[in-house]
């Protein structure tokens, strides 16, 4: 993925940044015909907070940030041939702008809630 689509992706969540943030690790995973998107923040605590759980965040504004942000990382996907098309995208910054990307070409149709609860255990320690 270009480092322009990186910093795309990053301007669309800034929409729903709260000020006080320190890290951000961003999730968005697809599946056939779908896909979800979430983000976590640190606010210098150690502690990680769910986007959906930030004070003052608006969930509708928030849905039209992730809907945005599809249409960039499903472009990308699609330019890739299905044996490089990633299925998890994990972007992680801190507000110095340091970033760090993986992708993941796990497929898991059949146990998407393990594979969540691994995912967490990897990047929100």
């Amino acid at each position: 993925m270009p480092e322009v689509m990186f910093q795309s992706v990053f301007n669309h969540l800034q929409k729903v940044l709260p000020v006080s943030w320190k890290k951000l690790v961003f999730y968005a995973g697809y599946t056939e015909g779908s896909y979800s998107m979430k983000f976590y923040i640190d606010a210098g605590d150690g502690q990680y907070i769910d986007c959906f759980q930030i004070a003052g965040v608006d969930k509708r504004r928030l849905f039209m940030v992730f809907a945005e942000i599809d249409q960039v990382l499903a472009c990308e996907r699609d330019k890739q041939d299905a044996a490089r098309r990633w299925n998890f995208f994990t972007m992680i910054v801190d507000s110095s702008g340091a970033m760090h990307a993986d992708f993941d070409y796990t497929n898991i149709d059949k146990n998407t809630f393990a594979y969540e609860r691994q995912w967490q255990e990897k990047y929100l320690r």
